[in-house]
């Protein structure tokens, strides 16, 4: 299992790491334009090296942008950009309640077996208004197939994937209330492509016959009051 602190010191983002981020961009984007209010807080949960967290700061004016890692080295990394910058455990985050309109994470809460500590402090970190966005592995992809391929050698260590329904049921029971659920990425095709290939370019398939063939799925939800 890889070592974090490590991983981050020999990471560079790939062509098609990139692209996902600019498809979670939107979704974010999407959201914070829903939120009426002249500076919007926002914090990404377990920031790694930051894409999106720096995407944000460098688009747009209306936002205050922090992030956490429980990685000394990725947090020093994101702060070259990210002034907010925090080490800490996403399951015990160091920010009063109703702290933040809008919070995310990519890749993070998959690796919990379980997640229920690390939902009940984003729901206390999250204004009764604001949204909480989660992306996470699904079970129907060419990533899961090439994860499982490692026959449990995978370098991330434990790390679980999500259908729609499971993902809804584990939000609905820990306190929120789902908005939207979508994916990113159709069985993954468009990532390993350009990942093979060393390419960005135009998806190939945008749409999944299944509802789960995804790379990822995403989450979006609000507090249930």
């Amino acid at each position: 299992m890889i070592e974090w602190n490590q991983y981050w010191k020999r990471y560079s983002l790939s062509k098609a790491e990139g692209w996902l981020v600019l498809q979670r961009d939107k979704i974010i984007n999407a959201y914070l334009d829903k939120i009426v209010l002249s500076e919007k807080q926002v914090i990404e949960i377990g920031c790694g090296y930051g894409s999106n967290i720096r995407l944000l700061k460098k688009k747009r004016g209306d936002v205050r942008c922090y992030a956490l890692d429980n990685s000394p080295v990725a947090v020093n990394l994101v702060r070259r950009e990210i002034s907010d910058g925090i080490v800490a455990d996403c399951r015990n985050i160091p920010f009063p309640q109703d702290s933040f309109d809008l919070v995310f994470s990519a890749g993070l809460m998959e690796h919990f077996q379980d997640e229920t500590p690390f939902l009940k402090e984003t729901k206390r970190i999250l204004k009764k208004d604001g949204y909480l966005i989660t992306f996470v592995p699904a079970r129907f992809s060419l990533w899961k197939l090439y994860q499982l391929i490692h026959f449990g050698l995978w370098q991330h260590g434990y790390e679980k994937s999500y259908t729609y329904r499971n993902l809804n049921t584990l939000f609905i029971n820990n306190g929120f209330l789902p908005v939207e659920t979508t994916g990113i990425d159709p069985f993954s095709i468009n990532g390993v492509v350009m990942k093979l290939l060393d390419i960005t370019m135009p998806a190939i398939m945008e749409k999944s016959f299944l509802r789960s063939g995804y790379t990822e799925i995403c989450i979006v939800c609000k507090r249930r009051l």
